[in-house]
């Protein structure tokens, strides 16, 4: 299992190569050191000085993202662990860029960047929780009660370099 010494340096990593690659696109770009709640890097086009944040989440393997189900919608389980999946949760902003960034295991050459609002990241999520959860009759194999949602990169691959999608702070 990866040290949380190693997650923050892959954190600190992507954030700043995301800067750096929206530094070309034409961006102003600074991550925050430290921890901002809700994002991680503010972008500002140089020309319109259109600003937003963005949320970065970097990995090395594994899952690009980890979460639990419940800040995505509403989600119970009950007294014999069958998980009960309910209403999206309102997204205070739903229109939030993420860039999840997927590093190669030495160096920064070859990284991949999947670029996507978090109202799709809530969709992709919940869905592949849904399909996991009926394929198991709601319930975690080996009867564990975890909320544990994650998405890998074939869950995002949709979004893999869509940089167009930050034309509307142009």
């Amino acid at each position: 299992m990866a040290s949380g010494t190693s997650n923050k340096l892959t954190g600190q990593v992507g954030e700043h190569l995301v800067s750096a690659v929206l530094g070309t696109l034409g961006y102003y770009a600074s991550p925050y050191s430290g921890n901002v709640p809700g994002f991680d890097v503010t972008a500002v086009h140089s020309e319109s000085l259109k600003s937003f944040p963005v949320q970065v989440k970097a990995s090395t393997r594994g899952a690009l993202v980890q979460s639990t189900i419940d800040k995505w919608c509403n989600h119970s389980i009950d007294k014999n662990n069958r998980q009960t999946l309910g209403e999206l949760t309102p997204l205070k902003h739903p229109d939030l860029i993420w860039i999840l960034v997927r590093l190669p295991d030495s160096g920064v050459s070859g990284a991949r960047f999947f670029i996507c609002t978090e109202r799709e990241i809530q969709k992709k999520i919940v869905d592949r929780y849904v399909a996991f959860m009926e394929k198991h009759d709601y319930r975690r194999p080996g009867g564990g009660a975890s909320p544990q949602a994650i998405l890998n990169i074939k869950d995002v691959a949709e979004f893999e370099n869509n940089w167009e999608i930050l034309s509307v702070y142009q």
